[in-house]
């Protein structure tokens, strides 16, 4: 017999018309702690579902109450993957594989539509989050050390208050065939990047870096997340000055109050294989993950924490892979400089 609860839950479409369900569900979980601030605003929610840059599937109870939602986010409604986020149980309703059934629906959708995949980030406050996306076949591509303001709190999940920021599992969920790709990680990372290619069942061919055009200046583009309090880094060209470039950018942002500094290079760029190892050892950027197929190849993440404290006992893990990783990160921040409280 099936179960009485999942035969009694309709899966459906969110449509534009009816943006004020999301808003409705994020309060029943979050209050207003979430750390998106344009979840609450009714007209940035319709607009998004609108355009296809956020593509949500709720799940209804008998009385036509919504119990669940989640989203596929997307930049363009064009681009090949999106992070899948803006997960949503009501608390009552938590324990009946609402998640997992929502997602399996999301992943159906994108296999049709022909989106390569999703990524998504798993908090890792507790593990039950990181059991349903292993569950539907999702696989840990990283950790992100307090990535989430320590004021976001789960109703009915958390057991204990803590005035540290909170930390997520990225993950990979493949739903269309995936192309080949040439990496170029750098050296002193290239291990741990093989065995994320493998545990991800991503084929790549690894190839030794090119050092760019020498006297070209570096390029970065970067994004203040105020309602996270972080900042992102994405380096767009690789040049003579990038050690000086990301630092003074660094320091900018260290300096406005940002908690959680993270920085993106592209592998598929021959400059990214011969990184030098000065990121690590004089900016203290240790390795957080990578991203799967985030730009016409993987994005590498590194992360730098600033005045924001994190503690491997706090974190949880679903799997053995995924506690591997975590102490290999942690590895990496214990050898950084400058990452942590200063």
């Amino acid at each position: 017999m099936g179960d009485p609860v999942k035969a009694s839950i309709t899966i459906e479409r969110l449509e534009p018309t009816r943006a004020n369900v999301l808003i409705e569900a994020i309060y029943s979980s979050y209050g207003d702690s979430y750390d998106h601030a344009w979840v609450y605003g009714i007209e940035a929610v319709a607009a998004r579902l609108e355009n296809q840059t956020m593509v949500s599937f709720v799940a209804c109870a008998p009385d036509g109450q919504v119990v669940g939602h989640t989203g596929l986010l997307r930049d363009s409604n064009k681009d090949p993957v999106g992070e899948s986020g803006l997960a949503v149980v009501h608390p009552d309703w938590r324990g009946n594989n609402l998640f997992p059934t929502l997602k399996a629906r999301l992943a159906q959708w994108c296999k049709e539509e022909g989106v390569l995949g999703m990524y998504s980030e798993a908090t890792a406050a507790h593990p039950y989050s990181q059991v349903a996306n292993i569950h539907l076949g999702a696989t840990e591509t990283g950790f992100l050390l307090g990535y989430i303001p320590a004021e976001v709190s789960y109703k009915k999940i958390d057991t204990k208050k803590t005035s540290q920021r909170l930390s997520v599992a990225l993950f990979w969920l493949a739903t269309s065939e995936l192309p080949t790709r040439t990496s170029y990680p750098p050296t002193w990372h290239r291990d741990v990047i093989e065995k994320l290619y493998e545990h991800n069942d991503l084929t790549r061919s690894i190839s030794p870096g090119i050092e760019g055009i020498k006297g070209i200046t570096s390029l970065l583009a970067t994004e203040r997340a105020d309602d996270h309090n972080d900042a992102f880094i994405t380096v767009l060209r690789q040049g003579s000055d990038l050690i000086n470039a990301i630092g003074h950018e660094t320091a900018t942002l260290k300096s406005e109050g940002y908690n959680a500094i993270y920085l993106d290079f592209e592998l598929s760029d021959p400059a990214t294989g011969v990184l030098p190892i000065e990121i690590h050892d004089e900016l203290g950027y240790f390795f957080g993950g990578i991203i799967p197929e985030a730009k016409d190849g993987d994005i590498l993440r590194f992360q730098h924490l600033h005045q924001a404290n994190v503690d491997i006992k706090d974190i949880s893990t679903a799997s053995d892979f995924g506690q591997e990783l975590l102490e290999y990160v942690f590895e990496r921040k214990r050898l950084a400089p400058n990452s942590g409280q200063d």
